[in-house]
């Protein structure tokens, strides 16, 4: 028996990834407020965040889960390796074309 199928899960990014990389190299994102707290703290830049994210590969893909609030929007969950370290990365598209990152930590932070 395998594992049973979430239907709020899926296997396969919501986002063409080579989208989403041409979207933050050239600034169309946002970050949410606990983000950007948690950057500070880590004493980390904005700049590392779009890196990661231009620097994303398929591989490092984990999972898409829908939004709990909206269950037509699918959220893109990836777990690079950055300078050793795992990160977490969590994403959306938004309406208006630019992508909205709910989440840049490292695997397995409290954030």
């Amino acid at each position: 028996m395998g594992r049973p199928v979430d239907p709020d899960e899926r296997r396969i990014p919501a986002y063409d990834l080579s989208k989403v990389r041409e979207a933050f190299s050239s600034g169309r994102y946002e970050v949410t407020s606990r983000v950007r707290r948690h950057v500070r703290r880590k004493r980390w830049y904005l700049r590392d965040l779009e890196q990661c994210i231009e620097d994303l590969e398929y591989s490092d893909f984990h999972k898409s889960q829908r939004h709990i609030d909206k269950p037509d929007v699918w959220l893109d969950i990836y777990r690079p390796l950055v300078a050793g370290n795992r990160r977490y990365v969590k994403f959306m598209a938004q309406d208006s074309g630019e992508y909205l990152v709910l989440t840049f930590c490292n695997d397995g932070e409290a954030h």
